[in-house]
């Protein structure tokens, strides 16, 4: 038989009441049923005939042994009579591992899903592994392998692209994309859950609804992300999502982590997939540029890059960091004539303080390794100062670009409290924790606040414009990416 196109799978497993709750519930957004007989209380003919009767979806019947992931405590030929037998209800679909030694004993009428998983890494040559399926004729031919690296995940996709019939995903983390993209390659099979994750890069049915659209992805979905590392804390993913469907945009968004080593690597693999607009976050923003057509002079100048924008078969590079930043802190007053601190000498400080000085401030730039610090106060011709002279500099707003209070290391400060003076205006980028312990000494002190998801949405609307996501209503989205920080 054949097989509905692009199906999102169900897995339901556990004791019979359990059972029979996921499969109503899997019954609203679900598009197929996986039985996943090893990992259920009984296997028994009558507690599965009962559970199938309430299905009124397609079924994959999947007895899986511990080779291959699974939980059947019987030996091989034991396997196999029970799964023969269970057979008899006449499933759609029945997952078998390529080396299985029984295909041919398998009822005509039920679809035939040759599956390979590899529990320890992503094989290099994928076109291998697809041959050791090809053993039996099926229906459909699944690669379940672990990703190491977000290159093995893309590597997926982009092999999957390439097939027909074949539902590669990655397992782990680093493979959740392969979860979400599945239909804009063309995945016959996508695997989800109904609630809580059991497994790493598992993506709740829940999740691909409501955040990703699912069920409104096609080949010809445009797909944006967020490259970093860390990038866990990101709500990218939550905000851009929402405005895409607001706006009926065929696109979605993800994130996915990138270490600086696998950018190479990275540029040469989104060739083959619809890759058409990036946020860059640490520590790639000063890492990207040698792999750009071309950058925005403001970019250039400050060497720091936070959108990648693809025109034609190029990518080009920009920087929304320092604007979006300055039109945060600018509701709280004007930086001109005003004296700006700057802690800390990254990407964002780069950005920031091009910004800040090309708005008429003074800037100010404070770091523990002072040569970096002074060659961006060279770049705006402001000044550099160690941290421990923050005390005698007199500023009129402080802003932290460091890491340093972020969520793991959430009630650290980068400065010593005594640093931050009284009745100033103070800014934190960091946007998880929404209050960090920078921000709270600065209202202890009577100062005035800037919030890091502020930055974040500011920036985030100069990003949407450079990707021509229109019509844009700058306070619409500014109160939608906003309401995600309440929380």
């Amino acid at each position: 038989m054949g097989y509905k196109k692009e199906m999102l799978v169900v897995s339901v497993q556990g004791k019979f009441e359990e059972a029979k709750t996921s499969i109503r519930a899997a019954g609203k957004e679900g598009e197929a049923i996986e039985f996943r007989l090893d990992l259920m209380e009984k296997i028994d003919l009558s507690h599965v005939s009962k559970l199938k009767s309430a299905c009124k979806l397609p079924i994959i019947f999947t007895l899986r042994k511990k080779s291959h992931g699974g939980e059947f405590q019987g030996n091989e030929r034991e396997r196999e009579e029970k799964l023969l037998e269970l057979l008899t209800l006449k499933p759609d679909y029945v997952d078998l591992e390529y080396d299985c030694e029984f295909a041919d004993k398998i009822d005509p009428d039920i679809a035939i899903i040759a599956s390979y998983h590899n529990f320890e890494k992503t094989p290099e040559n994928l076109e291998e592994v697809l041959k050791k399926l090809n053993r039996f004729p099926s229906s459909i031919y699944k690669i379940a392998t672990m990703a190491n690296s977000s290159l093995d995940a893309l590597r997926m996709l982009a092999f999957v692209k390439r097939h027909q019939n074949v539902a590669g995903m990655c397992m782990g983390e680093m493979g959740a994309i392969t979860r979400i993209l599945g239909p804009i390659v063309d995945a016959p099979l996508t695997y989800t859950i109904l609630n809580q994750k059991t497994a790493p890069g598992q993506v709740p049915l829940s999740e691909l609804i409501d955040i990703y659209h699912y069920h409104q992805l096609n080949r010809e979905t445009a797909i944006y992300a967020l490259i970093g590392d860390p990038i866990d804390k990101s709500i990218g993913h939550l905000c851009h999502n929402q405005i895409f469907r607001k706006l009926k945009k065929n696109a979605v968004y993800v994130k996915f982590p990138l270490k600086p080593t696998e950018i190479p690597g990275f540029f040469s693999l989104i060739e083959h997939l619809p890759f058409v607009g990036f946020s860059v976050t640490m520590p790639l923003k000063e890492k990207v540029a040698p792999h750009l057509s071309a950058i925005d002079p403001q970019a250039k100048k400050i060497g720091a890059i936070n959108t990648l924008i693809k025109k034609g078969v190029e990518w080009f590079g920009m920087n929304t960091d320092g604007g979006g930043a300055l039109d945060a802190l600018e509701k709280k007053g004007k930086v001109a004539e005003k004296t700006v601190l700057i802690i800390g000498a990254g990407g964002a400080a780069k950005a920031i303080a091009a910004e800040a000085s090309a708005r008429g401030g003074r800037v100010i730039v404070a770091n523990r390794t002072s040569e970096k610090a002074q060659n961006i106060a060279r770049q705006i011709e402001g000044a550099a100062i160690p941290i421990d002279q923050i005390d005698s500099c007199p500023y009129d707003m402080i802003i932290n670009t460091t890491a340093v209070g972020m969520s793991p290391k959430i009630g650290e400060i980068a400065i010593p409290p005594e640093l931050i003076k009284e009745k100033t205006i103070a800014f934190d980028i960091i946007t998880y924790p929404k209050e960090t312990k920078f921000l709270n000494i600065a209202q202890n002190k009577g100062g005035d606040v800037v919030y890091g998801y502020e930055m974040f949405a500011q920036q985030a609307i100069r990003q949407l414009k450079s990707w021509s996501v229109s019509p844009i209503n700058d306070e619409e989205i500014l109160s939608l990416i906003e309401s995600f920080f309440f929380f």
